[in-house]
């Protein structure tokens, strides 16, 4: 089996093995994930959600620092191993400390004593993190998703049941960030239990300065990307209500969902994928064109199918208490495929050490996102959505100049791909809300008319004016059960 092949063969291979762990965990945590919306009430889901802007950014953080350059390097030595292990533990040890120092001042901020005890509480899992770093990174670098999956199965199962128990019994937000520990630990014992520590920390720098350096670029990355994800909730946490602030994450909570479960399974596989092939650019650009536009071509109906139903999937899944989040959801949707599409440039920048592109991509990013909810935030959640809704394409277009410029790809054919999924994707939207002029109750079986009117104009659609497109997804799926 020549290398193209073998590459073909490990990336379907560790597709199929995080899919199945996905789908095996999803519909039980989006079960339990309605259940716990529907038991709490707006402003517990809006204190999780400004704490969570520290403790996720911190965890982005040192996630960034160290895993990625494990996963890139040609080679691993023991002894950089243990140095990376010494680091890490200093690092982690470092934020927990920071977060505990700095918890009542960020909860003076947000003028709540509750965002202050929640960061006191989940500060101690960066303590636990810090075991995890290596042998996660190892297992992802020699792409063994079948074990990673499992371990996210049953920790994530586990996570849900105790946050849905912990709801269920009254304790109010507190439930999630119990069942977020859960989750944090479980897994650590897991991947130590499959991926030992059979080493000790050297807190020496003499191997892995040269990866530091890359790593660094990575995490300020990072600290950026993060900071033009939570700028919506933490401007509008300050000038906002909790409760207002809720219905705009539970909107946000609803219009991530998809690609929360779809794009970490592709850039968990393609990032060391694109690393074993950094010196084939030819290989890469390839790849790159084809994963856009099936993303495209996948992600036009679910995230806009989403959007013109969601008026009767949020009082029928969460109950009408959160009907202010309809309009934001709706309006943050139709950007998400954008926002996918921007992310999955990611990994295969990663591979070839464009650091100092990515920093540039995403300062533009919070550059324009920043303007637009500034000029917008006024009108409460609406206006955060309206400001991704108007921000967001402007930035995007601007991204995606640089990166084809960085990769020779020329940005006529690349622009190209939008346009058939978008005809499909607006064809699909008239036919829906012509449907909604005729019946618009909220019940199952019209949801489940609209689905399946949706579905079938996207699909006809595509099939007249793509057929190459379907006939690409038809071949990978018989590749894949070749494989098998």
């Amino acid at each position: 089996m020549n290398s193209n092949s073998n590459l073909k063969h490990q990336v379907v291979h560790s597709l199929k093995w995080v899919a199945i762990g996905k789908i095996a965990t999803q519909l039980i945590k989006w079960m339990m994930t309605f259940w716990v919306i529907r038991l709490l009430a707006p402003e517990d889901y809006g204190v999780v959600v400004m704490a969570d802007v520290i403790f996720g950014f911190l965890t982005l953080l040192t996630g960034a620092l160290f895993a990625p350059s494990i996963i890139q390097a040609k080679e691993l030595s023991q002894k950089m191993l243990q140095q990376i292990f010494g680091m890490t533990l200093i690092v982690h040890t470092a934020i927990f400390t920071l977060q505990m120092l700095f918890a009542d001042s960020i909860g003076a901020f947000y003028q709540s004593e509750n965002v202050a005890s929640i960061l006191k509480v989940n500060a101690w899992c960066f303590l636990i993190l810090a075991f995890q770093v290596i042998p996660s990174a190892i297992l992802t670098r020699n792409m063994e998703f079948k074990k990673v999956s499992v371990i996210s199965a049953i920790s994530n199962i586990a996570a849900a049941v105790t946050t849905f128990v912990l709801a269920f019994s009254g304790y109010g937000f507190w439930s999630i960030i119990v069942g977020e520990i859960v989750l944090i630990s479980l897994s650590t014992l897991m991947i130590l239990f499959v991926q030992p520590l059979n080493f000790m920390p050297e807190f020496k720098l003499s191997e892995v300065k040269k990866y530091l350096r890359f790593g660094s670029l990575l995490t300020l990355h990072s600290i950026i990307f993060y900071i033009f994800l939570g700028m919506d909730v933490t401007i509008a946490g300050r000038m906002m209500s909790a409760t207002e602030v809720g219905f705009f994450a539970v909107g946000l909570q609803f219009a991530l969902m998809p690609q929360k479960k779809i794009l970490p399974l592709l850039k968990q596989v393609a990032f060391p994928a694109f690393s074993k092939i950094q010196h084939q650019p030819e290989r890469i650009i390839n790849y790159i064109i084809k994963a856009q536009k099936l993303s495209f071509l996948i992600t036009i109906p679910i995230f806009w199918g989403l959007a013109s139903v969601v008026d009767i999937v949020i009082p029928i899944v969460i109950g009408d208490k959160w009907s202010e989040a309809i309009l934001p959801t709706t309006l943050i949707l139709i950007i998400m495929p954008l926002r996918f599409s921007e992310e999955l440039f990611g990994p295969a920048l990663k591979s070839q050490k464009k650091a100092k592109h990515l920093l540039g991509n995403v300062s533009v990013l919070l550059v324009i996102l920043t303007i637009a909810i500034l000029l917008f935030v006024d009108l409460g959640a609406v206006g955060l959505a309206l400001a991704w809704l108007t921000g967001f394409p402007i930035a995007y277009f601007i991204v995606v100049i640089r990166n084809c410029k960085t990769f020779n790809i020329n940005l006529g054919s690349f622009l190209q791909i939008l346009f058939r999924p978008i005809f499909s994707g607006v064809l699909m939207l008239i036919c829906i809300f012509a449907i909604k002029q005729w019946n618009n109750s909220v019940e199952l079986l019209t949801l489940f008319i609209q689905i399946i009117v949706g579905a079938t104009v996207f699909g006809l659609s595509t099939w007249l004016i793509d057929k190459n497109s379907l006939k690409e997804v038809r071949a990978l799926m018989k590749k894949k059960a070749t494989n098998e």
